[in-house]
């Protein structure tokens, strides 16, 4: 079975040159690697060409005029790979590394010949080899993440996926419109895998492995209010930094219109789906009252279908707190 690949990149060369190396070292070849640049600004080509990677014939590299959030780097980069001549196509952020025998795993697996399989996922560790459990689960309500035991039993069935380590079957992809690009980030993974399953099943092959160096906020940005409520509850939710608040407002806007879109959620749902997000910022965020307006005003966005964005800049000039890379 031949397989493409498309990565999404911005401004994390370094990431993205081990995410290359991974995929070039894979005991089962990757015949073309489609890399979606975010119109980063760190030199990214430069930095490929200098290490080589440029001169394999396996890599394309596609640079974006602005950047189109994640939404729109998979947009595109999916758009390109259905139209190769493949069978399947291997999805990931810059900050992935499949481990060298990730992709032979799936490949193998008893799933991927089963036709009614439109998707296989590999288990996504950290760094230390634990489980990231919050990238593979069902949608009951909210994303609930597959338990733990699930890991290791057969190849369960999954509700939804996100980027890290998608493989899909190339006549699912070709089946379906490519990722919405106007989501700019989160939960476009999320209304991607709702449309996937209309073509088959969602599979995990949880002896395939891929890690996920994902910095988020540098992995130590926290308060006290965040570590009393963790505590308390035995949650893990993480405060989201003002300066990196926009990420919040795609979020509640995206989801609102998930539940009113596939799951005909109403009037009195999606007050509560929009309080969830305003207890969280209470609970757990700095300035919680100055997001407040912004995120009520992003989910009647959302409930009203309106994709209006702010990228991390915007944000930035817009509330002077500075602004967050987009991931």
């Amino acid at each position: 079975m031949r397989v493409c690949a498309t990565v999404v990149t911005h401004n994390r060369k370094a990431l993205l040159a081990e995410c290359l190396g991974a995929i070039l070292a894979q005991t089962s070849p990757v015949e073309r690697v489609y890399v979606i640049d975010n119109a980063s600004t760190d030199g990214t080509r430069e930095f490929l060409a200098d290490r080589g990677l440029l001169a394999r014939e396996e890599i394309v590299l596609q640079r974006l005029d602005q950047n189109a959030g994640s939404s729109g780097g998979f947009a595109r980069g999916i758009a390109i790979a259905r139209e190769d001549d493949c069978d399947w196509i291997w999805v990931m952020d810059d900050d992935a590394e499949p481990r060298a025998d990730a992709l032979e795993r799936l490949l193998a697996s008893p799933a991927a010949q089963d036709r009614s399989t439109a998707v296989l996922c590999s288990a996504v560790v950290s760094a230390s080899g634990a489980i990231q459990p919050l990238h593979r689960g069902h949608v009951r309500g909210r994303p609930r993440p597959l338990p733990l035991l699930a890991y290791g039993a057969g190849a369960p069935t999954l509700g939804f996926a996100t980027w890290v380590g998608m493989l899909i079957r190339k006549e699912a992809a070709r089946a379906i419109e490519p990722p919405r690009e106007d989501f700019f980030i989160w939960a476009d993974d999320y209304e991607y895998s709702y449309r996937l399953l209309t073509q088959g099943s969602i599979r995990l092959v949880s002896d395939s492995v891929i890690v996920h160096k994902d910095e988020g906020f540098g992995g130590a940005y926290t308060n006290r209010r965040s570590r009393w409520w963790n505590r308390l509850f035995g949650w893990d939710f993480e405060p989201t930094p003002y300066s990196g608040a926009w990420r919040n407002l795609c979020g509640i806007r995206n989801w609102v219109w998930i539940k009113r879109h596939y799951e005909g959620e109403s009037a009195a749902g999606f007050v509560g789906t929009t309080a969830q997000f305003v207890l969280k910022a209470l609970l757990y965020d700095e300035r919680p009252f100055r997001r407040i307006p912004w995120l009520i005003r992003f989910a009647v966005d959302g409930r009203r279908g309106v994709f209006r964005n702010i990228s991390p800049q915007e944000w930035g000039r817009r509330t002077g707190s500075g602004a967050t890379r987009l991931p």
